[in-house]
């Protein structure tokens, strides 16, 4: 027989659970509403960009569903979930410092820059110069936001930056890394039954390179001309290494620092190709 106390305790929790799922699914569609129209806007709004933007809602709103099952599979694999958030809603006090979490993800995301330049530099830039010197080679068109005034580029950027982190932090962190953690479980796991290090490992690396590939698929007809090459080119987008370097972050301080690392990192990347528009525009001038 269950006591009443603990009847009441399991009845809270549930509660609990069911609005931080329910908040959790809202910020992930309602952070994609709002990025796509204004990163559209960035570039050009037209019917074939919507068209193309789409299927993308579409695979939000299914990782979104699945918010209350990465939850309660988060607690049975030892994930942190999103401590800051779940501390809020059941009006318990928070398990860290705020400074130390911003400080934190600050530096993962100044890692996360830097290990996306490094595979811009390194790997990228140099294929795409072979690739355009031969024959039928690869024409790279001038980025569109290129064009866009450098406050509008900005401030709309900025906007973007943190509606995406918002968004893909639960679809990817959040969502993706609870059920690719559950199926690594059943592969390796530690004498308490949570993914062992290997398997957290590959877990990470497997989550960042879809988020990789899902960042590809956009520009994938215009550079990319067999599955093949789309699957290996996943593996030198540079989100696909800052999504590992956000998924490292995400296991150590939970979701909020996953953000926060993830809006910093675009929103001051937004602000460098304002101010190198600016500069150019000057330049011209």
């Amino acid at each position: 027989m269950i006591a009443p106390g603990a009847a009441g305790l399991g009845g809270a929790e549930r509660a609990t659970s069911r609005r931080e799922s329910a908040l959790l699914a809202v910020l992930a569609i309602g952070g994609a509403v709002v990025e796509y129209p204004l990163a559209l806007a960035i570039k050009s709004l037209d019917r074939s960009e919507i068209g193309r933007a789409l299927p993308f809602l579409g695979v939000t709103i299914v990782l979104a569903s699945l918010v209350p099952a990465a939850l309660a599979i988060n607690g049975r694999l030892g994930l942190p979930g999103a401590p800051l958030i779940a501390a809020k809603i059941a009006g318990e006090k928070v398990p860290f410092s705020i400074r130390s979490l911003a400080k934190i993800s600050i530096g993962y995301a100044i890692l996360a820059a830097a290990v996306g330049a490094g595979v811009l530099v390194i790997v990228i830039v140099p294929v795409l110069f072979i690739a355009r010197g031969g024959a039928g080679g690869i024409t790279i068109p001038k980025p569109p936001m290129l064009t866009v005034a450098p406050g509008r580029l900005a401030i709309v950027g900025a906007l973007v930056a943190i509606a995406a982190a918002v968004s893909e932090e639960i679809q990817f962190r959040l969502v993706l890394f609870a059920i690719l953690g559950w199926i690594a479980r059943l592969i390796s796991r530690d004498p308490s039954g949570h993914p062992g290090r290997r398997a957290l490992w590959i877990v990470t690396i497997v989550q960042g390179y879809l988020f990789g590939i899902i960042h590809l698929l956009p520009v994938a007809g215009a550079l990319f001309h067999s599955t093949s090459r789309l699957l290996i080119g996943g593996l030198v987008m540079p989100q696909t290494w800052e999504g590992v370097v956000f998924g490292r972050l995400y296991l150590r301080r939970g979701l909020e620092a996953s953000m926060i690392a993830h809006a910093s990192m675009d929103v001051a990347l937004f602000v460098l190709a304002a101010i190198g528009v600016l500069r150019s525009h000057l330049g011209a001038g």
